[in-house]
């Protein structure tokens, strides 16, 4: 498990999981479950949607500081390393400050592999530690350049399902 990245849902944003259920597989259902989706360490499409997030971090923070009228619920994704493994969990965190140059904010997910931190605990970490970031602009998804990684590698139609639906920018 070492060798793998964890990519956290959308649940903070989506309707509820299908808990103690057996879930059908499209894209669509994937994503209001909060999967995770597991990728090689270093796959090559999840570091450029971090670099692409990370080029776009300044702005998204300037925005994140005064927003427009039809942008809220803001967000990032870092990393937490489990106490006891080699394993990187990546959550969104929901509720975030800046102060004095570092950021805090509450757990936006459930984890699945860490033992170190659960849903709605604060952590404090450093703006070189974001990978990813999104808010809702009206009812669009903006930002959250890592699902366009799952979505690349989806069947089409159901990509293009929840592009639709969500108004993710995968082609930018």
């Amino acid at each position: 498990m070492n060798s793998k990245l964890q990519v956290a849902g959308l649940a903070l944003y989506l309707a509820a999981a299908c808990a103690g259920q057996v879930c059908a597989q499209t894209v669509l259902e994937r994503i209001k479950r909060d999967e995770t989706y597991w990728l090689p360490k270093g796959d090559p499409d999840m570091a450029a949607a971090m670099r692409k997030a990370r080029e776009t971090l300044p702005a998204f923070l300037a925005l994140s500081r005064a927003p427009h009228p039809s942008a809220s619920n803001f967000a990032v994704k870092v990393g937490v390393r489990d106490k006891n493994r080699d394993i990187v969990e990546y959550f969104w965190i929901t509720d975030f400050v800046e102060k004095d140059g570092r950021f805090s904010g509450q757990i936006g997910n459930d984890p699945d592999t860490v033992d170190s931190v659960k849903f709605g605990d604060t952590i404090s970490f450093d703006q070189e530690e974001i990978v990813d970031w999104l808010y809702l602009d009206g009812r669009r998804i903006k930002g959250n350049y890592t699902i366009c990684v799952m979505l690349k590698r989806s069947p089409r139609e159901e990509a293009q399902a929840a592009v639709r639906k969500y108004g993710f920018e995968c082609n930018s």
